[in-house]
């Protein structure tokens, strides 16, 4: 099959999951583990905002790529990122996700297995035309100890990843990036935007 016969049947397959969604938009029910990974699978475009870590003043966008690809089982999805990082510099990296049965916990980490997967908690879930999932872990960022939440609300046409930190003692949640994303209408055809 080509990869233009894949898109329709990916299309049609992602309305249904939707729409099954927009059916409840009114009465919200849990999240289906099987279902977020479905709604993150594809080809997506957009850009990776990020603070900078040598100097917490400055901010950086990226543009990025990211293919996600669902298990065979539906029980994660691998996320392949693709960043622009200046002229001639092609950055990838891939995590695989993976929401329990249960929604309570998520693991997510490289794919390769290299580093063990951060394991969060899943504190909300909601299911309407817009999935969102709220993720906390106790863990480390710019080597400091500190709670991570992860925010991530996912549309049939868009999805939004928003990494925050709160560092022990402080009170205050740190804006550490934010993936924002449109899905892909070709994706055998994609380029990192901004090339």
């Amino acid at each position: 099959m080509s990869n233009h016969a894949r898109i329709p049947v990916f299309a049609l397959a992602f309305a249904v999951a939707i729409s099954g969604l927009s059916a409840t938009a009114h009465a919200q029910h849990p999240v289906r583990a099987t279902a977020a990974h479905a709604a993150m699978s594809g080809a997506w475009t957009g850009t990776l905002r990020y603070r900078d870590y040598q100097d917490s003043t400055r901010f950086v966008t990226l543009p990025t790529l990211l293919d996600g690809a669902l298990a065979t089982d539906s029980s994660s999805v691998t996320l392949a990122f693709t960043y622009d990082d200046g002229p001639g510099k092609t950055v990838r990296s891939s995590d695989r996700f993976a929401l329990d049965a249960t929604m309570r916990r998520l693991a997510w980490g490289p794919s390769d297995g290299k580093r063990p997967a951060t394991l969060f908690t899943v504190t909300s879930q909601t299911q309407a035309d817009t999935i969102q999932l709220a993720l906390e872990s106790d863990g480390m960022d710019d080597n400091r100890p500190a709670r991570i939440r992860e925010s991530i609300e996912l549309r049939a046409d868009g999805m939004r990843i928003l990494k925050e930190v709160r560092f022990t003692g402080a009170t205050v949640w740190l804006f550490r990036h934010e993936y924002t994303f449109a899905r892909r209408n070709d994706p055998a055809r994609a380029e990192v935007p901004g090339r």
